[in-house]
């Protein structure tokens, strides 16, 4: 909750660190006890507003305030009635005998602007003492986890059939979006013959790159089959909402950065900078990709966006499936 004179209050980094555990590689949760004992850490170097040291208490008086304002939305403006949709979940653990908060696909840059620091950030403020005052903030949370685990993937988990299946059914379709925009590319470079841009003919029958002379990325894509459709088959297997995205949402980015460790380069060719956006969302088992058309815009104009939305299980991607598990298994 933003208070007048921008002072950093606990609620204020409850959210922070979270976001930064979020954004900088780290597992998307923390329990009541890890985050009061970070705040022990952090009043001893920078006071805190309303600040609180009972683990439940805290907890449930943070996620009261945001559904009283930030997490609140209103679905009928005639009788004024709201509904709670909130951006944390908060969740027992009885191993633990501890309350565990988990980030969810709703936290995003909106509930950054409500923090106090967003205003510091901007410059809002009328204090001159507070310039500097959000990155001294965020180095602090920073120094705090510097020696906690960066969050991974563990390859060895064993799979079952239906998450692989779905894993191979989303990593198909990336590699259709990947295969495309490199033939695109050379087409445009007048490299490659436009007539030939069927995945399956002209890179499972014929490599038809080794035959014109360029480089083959058939060994490429058939390694990256391999491992990001177990990853995908992993991380939907922990969390059948799983969404991956390279932009917007905090978590679904995280997941598309965990996602792309080693293969970046194979997913820039198609979901680089100022190349095409991302959004998987196996809650409802869609692919979205969304790219600028090709054209002349005005300065003045917003760039006319195509998005293309598909089944992830379509018939299309299932044969390609079949091409990739008879060539990788050879």
């Amino acid at each position: 909750m933003v208070n007048l004179k921008h002072e950093l209050t606990v609620d204020d980094l409850i959210v922070e660190y979270m976001i930064y555990k979020v954004n900088n590689g780290y597992e998307p949760q923390f329990s009541t006890s890890e985050f009061i004992n970070f705040l022990y850490f952090f009043t001893s170097k920078m006071p805190v507003k309303d600040a609180l040291y009972e683990n439940e208490k805290l907890f449930k008086r943070f996620f009261e305030r945001k559904a009283e304002s930030d997490w609140a939305h209103t679905i009928d403006w005639h009788t004024h009635k709201q509904e709670i949709i909130p951006h944390m979940d908060m969740i027992y653990n009885e191993d633990n005998d501890d309350y565990i908060i988990k980030a969810n696909y709703r936290l995003s840059d909106y509930d950054k602007s409500l923090l106090n620091t967003y205003f510091i950030d901007n410059g809002m403020s009328k204090f001159e003492d507070f310039q500097g005052t959000a990155a001294k903030i965020r180095s602090i949370i920073g120094k705090y986890l510097l020696d906690q685990p960066k969050r991974k993937i563990d390859e060895t988990t064993a799979i079952d059939e239906h998450s692989l299946n779905v894993g191979k059914y989303v990593t198909a379709e990336l590699i259709r979006n990947i295969w495309r925009s490199h033939i695109n590319r050379l087409i445009d470079n007048h490299k490659w013959p436009e007539q030939c841009k069927d995945i399956d003919k002209y890179l499972f029958t014929i490599d038809l790159a080794e035959i014109i002379g360029l480089n083959s990325i058939k060994k490429d894509l058939l390694d990256f089959y391999t491992v990001i459709s177990r990853r995908i088959a992993i991380l939907y297997q922990q969390d059948k909402n799983l969404k991956i995205s390279n932009y917007g949402s905090y978590l679904a980015k995280a997941n598309y950065e965990l996602l792309i460790k080693d293969y970046q380069q194979t997913f820039e060719i198609a979901f680089g900078k100022y190349k095409s956006s991302l959004n998987i969302d196996l809650a409802s088992s869609t692919f979205k990709e969304s790219h600028e058309l090709n054209g002349i815009c005005m300065w003045d104009e917003e760039p006319e966006i195509k998005t293309t939305i598909s089944q992830i299980k379509s018939d299309n991607v299932k044969k390609l499936v079949r091409s990739l598990d008879k060539h990788t298994q050879k």
